[in-house]
């Protein structure tokens, strides 16, 4: 689809410069189109909970609809507060797949399949990325609630401060201020509780190193490896060892964008060799490697122009 005009990003005191493609165009001299713009800093009694909070601001519809971004597994939680037109989306795994309703503000965690954003219109929400060791902080310790699914956030906090946030956040009129309320919303909203240590911080291990053994993690806390897995399972409904998988997915996914053989990627995560690693991946994305880049290149050459062999277009989860 080609588009009129480049599309800038919002700019604000908080962000600075916003993050976006390289300006170049393609041999069919279609422009690229910019990501969206991420808040520079976390207030700091965020910083333990929130890893990064991102503004998706498009307020043009017809470039809007254009984007294809999408949605791959990962260990994170999301919230996404919408403040435009809501949006719809597709999930696939392999062959089946099906489309969601429109929905507006959710908190959800992808661990399997492909998701893909389809914008019906202006697209403007906020995607707040938390780190699943405090997660529990902000939604309490149904985070199993959340794999694979969208639950509405007015089933996490009042209703009534839901909606109410909307409204400030369509009322805004620049990134910083949105980036400034949603800030209050989760820091009026902090629970007391506080998460297992040892399983945090198992959780934050197999983020930085996804190859490593349960048994050597459990040793590592000063835990029996029974008692981790369960505790663990309880708090992320997922085993270390399921939880460990989409971790490795992140590092391959974060490695091939920065342009290393598949080879070197295969090798760095712990994998016997490149066909298991393929095997792995299928399991959780359903779909190879090379497939998924191949038909992210594809959907985006359609608008623009796609790097070879990396995945083409943003990323929804990583902002």
């Amino acid at each position: 689809m080609a588009l009129s005009a480049w599309l800038e990003p919002p700019r604000s005191r908080r962000t600075g410069c916003p993050q976006q493609a390289e300006k170049s165009r393609g041999a069919i001299g279609r422009p690229e189109i910019s990501g969206p713009t991420k808040l520079a800093q976390v207030h700091p009694l965020l910083a333990e909970i929130v890893e990064r909070i991102t503004d998706w601001d498009v307020p043009d519809g017809n470039v809007a609809r254009a984007i294809r971004p999408k949605a791959l597994p990962c260990t994170t939680p999301h919230l996404i507060v919408q403040y435009r037109v809501p949006m719809r989306s597709d999930r696939h795994f392999g062959s089946t797949g099906y489309r969601h309703r429109q929905y507006g503000h959710v908190v959800t965690a992808l661990r399997t399949g492909v998701v893909t954003v389809r914008p019906s219109g202006p697209l403007g929400f906020l995607l707040v990325r938390l780190k699943p060791e405090a997660a529990a902080r902000l939604v309490g310790d149904r985070m199993q609630e959340f794999i694979n699914e969208k639950i509405n956030l007015g089933d996490l906090f009042n209703a009534g401060k839901v909606s109410l946030l909307e409204e400030m956040l369509m009322e805004a009129s620049d990134g910083a201020t949105r980036f400034a309320r949603i800030e209050s919303f989760l820091l009026r909203n902090l629970r007391q509780c506080q998460p297992d240590s040892v399983v945090s911080r198992a959780a934050q291990y197999l983020r930085r190193y996804p190859a490593l053994r349960v048994r050597k993690l459990a040793a590592q806390l000063g835990v029996g490896e029974r008692h981790l897995s369960r505790s663990f399972r309880a708090m992320f409904g997922a085993s270390p060892k399921q939880f460990a998988r989409v971790a490795r997915i992140e590092k391959i996914f974060a490695m091939r964008q920065a342009g290393s053989a598949w080879a070197d990627i295969a090798y760095a995560c712990g994998f016997a060799d490149q066909a298991h690693m393929i095997n792995d991946f299928d399991a959780i994305v359903g779909e190879t490697p090379q497939q998924l880049f191949r038909t992210t290149a594809l959907d985006v050459d359609r608008q623009g122009n796609a790097p070879v062999g990396r995945l083409a277009g943003p990323n929804f989860f990583e902002g």
